[in-house]
């Protein structure tokens, strides 16, 4: 090997760690955020098209970034009660370098799972928008591409970085922000307000079994991370696991499913908040008796 090539390739081994170092430590610095990885795959989404009126005291606002969960990026609006959520997409496609591959084998076989995934995802979320609007507290729905929003959105990433997006082009939801029920019942035991958390703890279960009633299964039910609380009213924040399931109206499906959905809930009150042990149990046993 020549001096040069020997040069080159020596260069090529001490930038390439490099690269991949500096990769990193960008998408922990965003946590993964980028626009290209909110705009959807290709494909047919008219099946998954709701009727979305926006408020422009709303739209008017500039979202900041919150947070992110394994589906979405999360966003707040300036006035701290709206939540924006644009969906992580890079998780349901192929890499580019492949999308040039005819589809066949394993790459079939790859780009039919995501698809099957996103699909899935998207008809959770209509599930919700359809039947448990109220109480997911969404505002607006958009899958596919539409032209009638005509709207745009600021939005400031991790990094201070300001976004412009076109609400007709590019998928979202947009929810009522709450508190998440962990932290809403702590406060209102250390506040002294333990009757509005023996009603908030009701309420929640009572919209847990509701859920059930309209045949609906949820994959994800966790109380600590995908529950909350509008003041002292409960709803689903986080409803990308929902799938229709007419046998969960029948008691003797849904009673046991209770039961099991509260054991780890049970355990952090049990740890947390002892006092509210005697209404979760009497709760669960309105559920599980006639």
């Amino acid at each position: 090997m020549s001096y040069k090539r020997f040069r080159k390739a020596l260069l090529l081994l001490i930038a390439l760690p490099l690269l991949v170092g500096v990769e990193r430590l960008c998408h922990r610095a965003t946590d993964g955020f980028a626009m290209v990885n909110i705009l959807p795959p290709k494909g047919d989404y008219s099946r998954f098209h709701r009727e979305t009126a926006l408020d422009p005291v709303i739209t008017a606002q500039t979202f900041y970034y919150f947070d992110k969960g394994a589906q979405s990026y999360v966003f707040v609006s300036e006035d701290g009660s709206v939540v924006l959520k644009l969906f992580k997409f890079q998780h349901m496609r192929t890499p580019p370098i492949l999308n040039k591959i005819p589809s066949m084998g394993p790459l079939k076989k790859k780009r039919e799972k995501k698809r099957k995934i996103l699909e899935e995802t998207f008809h959770s979320f209509c599930l919700a928008y359809d039947h448990m609007r109220e109480e997911t507290a969404l505002i607006a729905l958009h899958l596919a591409p539409t032209t009638n929003l005509q709207t745009k959105l600021t939005i400031v990433d991790k990094i201070g970085k300001r976004h412009t997006i076109d609400l007709d082009q590019t998928p979202f939801i947009l929810q009522r922000k709450g508190e998440k029920v962990y932290h809403a019942l702590t406060r209102w035991i250390e506040a002294g307000e333990t009757q509005k958390a023996k009603e908030g703890l009701r309420a929640l279960l009572s919209l847990a079994v509701s859920r059930c009633k309209r045949g609906l299964f949820d994959k994800d039910p966790d109380f600590e991370t995908n529950f909350g609380f509008l003041e002292n009213v409960p709803f689903q924040l986080d409803f990308g696991r929902l799938s229709v399931s007419p046998e969960e109206k029948k008691k003797e499906v849904y009673a046991p499913e209770m039961i099991r959905i509260t054991q780890s809930f049970e355990g952090w009150i049990a740890e947390n908040h002892p006092l509210l042990l005697p209404t979760l149990y009497e709760v669960l046993d309105e559920i599980t008796h006639p």
